[in-house]
């Protein structure tokens, strides 16, 4: 397996079985829950009161060779800045990602040869990883289409004098979001309008929760709702200009989810629905690599 980490700037970092960071270990990468008991007086064992998952610490193990050491361990310093987010990726058949924040670059203990003894070849570098977000994710993103534009122009193109359509929209209502893992996902949904749209929303049909925006749009306008953990917003853009609106989300708040299984969801407004379009971007998530 060979592990990336992309810094916030794009810059990506390869470690596994080549020069010049050999991964000889990872801890931190399984499932881990804190589990939350009571116990009365007398009674014989405890209650179950919950469970969470606190943030991961991922710690990679790298051995460095001693030929370029300096420069290489300088490469990390530079590379895991301090404030600056990043991702690590699981190359493999099912790729998986996790946000991360840099908590040290720790090289070993250096080590001097007794004298006329050969230089050690190698040094080991600690790199420790902190993910306040726990779920690793696929490293793909899935799109649902509930309703979009589709083109009609086909080449060649012949222009008559008869009015032809070069568009058309297609309705699908209600479409499902499937979740294959018991970790909840977090949505991505974009309402995007060619006409007047007045209180766009997204309903739950299995769970019945709506999650509606108090909003008015116009032609070109977006409005873009995240639903996922540490990221829960609502943005519009019109006129080429993007803001902040989670106060016009319908009280209480409804941050929908997608559980394990099938999730049905069905758009709707309260006036110009014919110029909506919509679509829910999901990512799969796990406890565990």
């Amino acid at each position: 397996m060979e592990l990336i980490c992309e810094n916030g700037k794009g810059v990506r970092l390869a470690f596994g079985e080549s020069a010049p960071f050999w991964l000889i270990a990872a801890h931190g990468l399984g499932s881990d829950f804190n589990v939350y008991t009571s116990k009365s007086s007398g009674q014989d064992g405890e209650n179950y009161n919950g469970s969470d998952a606190q943030k991961r610490n991922i710690v990679l193990t790298l051995e460095l060779g001693l030929r370029d050491y300096d420069k290489q361990i300088e490469k990390l310093y530079s590379f895991f800045q301090k404030d600056s987010p990043g991702t690590l990726i699981f190359s493999g058949d099912e790729p998986r990602k996790i946000r991360y924040y840099a908590e040290k670059v720790e090289p070993e203990a250096e080590s001097f040869s007794p004298a006329g003894s050969s230089p050690y070849e190698t040094r080991n570098v600690t790199i420790s990883l902190i993910c306040p977000d726990p779920k690793f994710y696929s490293a793909e993103d899935r799109l649902t289409q509930l309703a979009a534009w589709n083109g009609l122009i086909e080449w060649n193109l012949e222009i008559t004098d008869e009015p032809f359509a070069m568009t058309e929209k297609t309705n699908t209502l209600i479409g499902n979001v499937w979740n294959g893992s018991a970790v909840p996902m977090g949505l991505t949904v974009r309402f995007a309008a060619s006409g007047e749209v007045v209180g766009p929303s997204l309903y739950d049909v299995n769970r019945h929760e709506l999650m509606k925006i108090n909003a008015t749009m116009h032609t070109g306008d977006q409005i873009v709702i995240t639903t996922g953990t540490g990221g829960k917003r609502v943005r519009m853009t019109s006129g080429g200009v993007t803001k902040n609106i989670n106060n016009l989300m319908a009280y209480p708040p409804v941050w929908l989810q997608a559980y394990e299984g099938d999730n049905l969801f069905r758009y709707d407004a309260d006036s110009g629905i014919d110029n909506l379009s919509v679509s829910i971007l999901s990512t799969q998530a796990y406890w565990g690599v």
